[in-house]
């Protein structure tokens, strides 16, 4: 494609110099030859209708994760990211305190469940999938006092 607009540019910068501009040979003009037929001015036509260059396409998002760990101990939940990609989900709870846990998955600024996990003991942990918009979610302790005691924590999904 370079060379392409290199002979044009060259194909057009010969036949658009001036004929009194050509160059002087011990004082005298040099004869230049001029071919303006048919067949020069289709050829020089088809190099200016070539087409444009196809558009880069844009670059891909990079892929965001699609796996998050909520560590829950007295009286706090940890998140392993903050965001995560939209779709499937796979949402880990470890119960790394020594009290029983759960989680509970809500759109932001509500208590509507979208997902519940088991109310762990010490020391083990579950895993589900879960499908999520883009958009934030709440996740918290459902055992009573500890969402009050600051068992809750926000998730982002993009």
């Amino acid at each position: 494609m370079r060379r392409t607009a290199i002979a044009l540019v060259a194909v057009l910068a010969i036949t658009a110099w001036p004929a009194t501009a050509a160059p002087r040979k011990h004082g005298k003009r040099a004869k230049v030859h001029r071919t303006a037929g048919p067949a020069s001015q289709e050829r020089l036509a088809d190099l200016t209708q070539a087409a444009p260059p196809a558009p880069t396409p844009p670059a891909p998002d990079p892929l965001l994760p699609s796996f998050v760990s909520v560590g829950a101990k007295e009286f706090s939940l940890t998140l392993s990211r903050p965001l995560v990609g939209k779709g499937g989900v796979r949402i880990e709870l470890r119960n790394n305190g020594e009290d029983p846990h759960n989680l509970v998955v809500s759109p932001e600024g509500t208590h509507t469940p979208l997902a519940s996990f088991s109310t762990l003991g010490p020391g083990t942990y579950e895993r589900r999938s879960v499908t999520l918009d883009p958009g934030r979610y709440q996740l918290w302790c459902s055992l009573e006092g500890h969402e009050a005691n600051g068992m809750s924590v926000t998730l982002r999904v993009q």
